[in-house]
């Protein structure tokens, strides 16, 4: 079974558009409005949130005397809004969030709860979250499934496969090609479109861990969504990484402590959550190297948007914090999207990196400088 798992709440919708930006794909034109028929295959690869889950339930007990504990047939548990209301939400953060097994090092769904990904390899999952409204380490089954699927894409149509990637999905992805032999990418894989990339993390998420964040959405408490968001590893896995962070920058300061990248043990203890600091340890490891993916990159990020990349606490952690803003696309910090600039002098393949000034990070997906650099990319030679 194979489950992404969610960074932040303040993502919803991350890449509620993304494949719908993308909807050129089914009837793309060649340059001069003739239709092609040797155009290159390609593979979407979401970003946190960005696809539907479903669940089905068998539970031995539940939080709320309105939550169901049983059901006979799957239903949409991401996203469905009708889960996000007052009182509900506490049974969808139940079902929602993961135990984390320090034995196992992995994670699981809660007991009785039996979560799906519905549609792998077709794009509805991703095009819309609402049916009613049209970590790396733990996904094996994932990764073999997306080899298989570029493979026979590749063979059917006579063209290497363009992957196109967001936010998180390109950690993904970069994991995904760091793992297989350079001559199955010469054969298979034509470039790697990299959007909003988060390299070296992304310091909203020592919020998320620290209090929770609600997307400024009022009938949501952040500290009650903070109980899910906690359980995501992926959550750690963006935490800022030393490679490209100061480390005397301060990430998060409170009356009595300051948080910089070499403080991240010492953080976890402190808001009460170790398994935290265990699950960074799991993921730190699998991309922070940053080894050059092996095929050619074309890396498209915004600029311009003010994007936290520090916080102040009055109260630590139960409290708003104070967000200081810096340079990025409101969620991605740019010193983190430019990090594939070392890959420049890694590989003997080209490596692009193109601003987006003013693009917002899920605003970029439906730009039309992002869309036309794709095509431009999908019809080179």
């Amino acid at each position: 079974m194979i489950r992404w798992k969610m960074i932040s709440f303040s993502q919803i919708g991350l890449v509620l558009l993304f494949s719908a930006s993308f909807a050129w794909c089914r009837s793309l034109k060649c340059p001069g409005g003739k239709q092609c028929s040797n155009r290159p295959p390609v593979v979407l690869i979401p970003g946190d949130l960005g696809n539907q889950l479903e669940a089905k339930l068998d539970k031995p007990s539940v939080v709320h005397y309105i939550c169901y504990k049983k059901t006979d047939q799957y239903f949409t548990l991401w996203l469905n809004l009708d889960l996000l209301l007052p009182v509900a939400i506490d049974c969808w953060i139940d079902n929602m969030r993961l135990i984390y097994n320090r034995t196992t090092r992995s994670t699981e769904a809660p007991p009785g709860v039996d979560i799906r990904v519905p549609g792998f390899g077709q794009t509805f999952g991703l095009e819309y979250l609402d049916p009613s409204k049209r970590s790396v380490d733990e996904n094996k089954e994932y990764f073999l499934k997306l080899q298989l699927m570029i493979e026979e894409m590749a063979q059917r149509s006579g063209s290497p496969v363009v992957l196109v990637a967001h936010s998180m999905g390109n950690m993904y992805t970069l994991y995904f090609l760091n793992q297989q032999p350079q001559a199955w990418k010469d054969k298979y894989i034509k470039a790697f479109v990299c959007l909003g990339p988060p390299w070296a993390g992304v310091a909203k998420t020592l919020r998320v861990m620290a209090s929770g964040d609600n997307n400024r959405i009022p009938v949501i408490s952040s500290l009650k969504i903070r109980t899910q968001q906690r359980t995501a590893v992926t959550t750690a896995w963006l935490f800022p990484y030393a490679h490209t962070w100061p480390s005397d920058k301060s990430l998060v300061s409170t009356p009595s402590a300051n948080y910089t990248v070499k403080d991240y043990e010492r953080f976890f203890k402190d808001i009460s959550y170790e398994d935290g600091w265990a699950m960074r340890q799991d993921t730190e490891p699998l991309v922070q190297a940053l080894e050059a993916p092996g095929v050619p990159v074309h890396c498209l990020y915004g600029t311009g948007i003010p994007t936290a990349e520090a916080y102040r606490y009055k109260t630590f952690p139960d409290s708003e914090p104070e967000v200081v803003n810096g340079e990025g696309d409101g969620t991605v910090n740019m010193l983190s999207a430019v990090q594939c600039k070392r890959w420049i002098d890694q590989q003997k393949h080209p490596v692009r990196l193109v601003e987006l000034p003013g693009n917002e990070h899920v605003a970029m997906l439906l730009n039309y400088t992002t869309v036309a650099y794709i095509k431009n990319v999908l019809f080179s030679p």
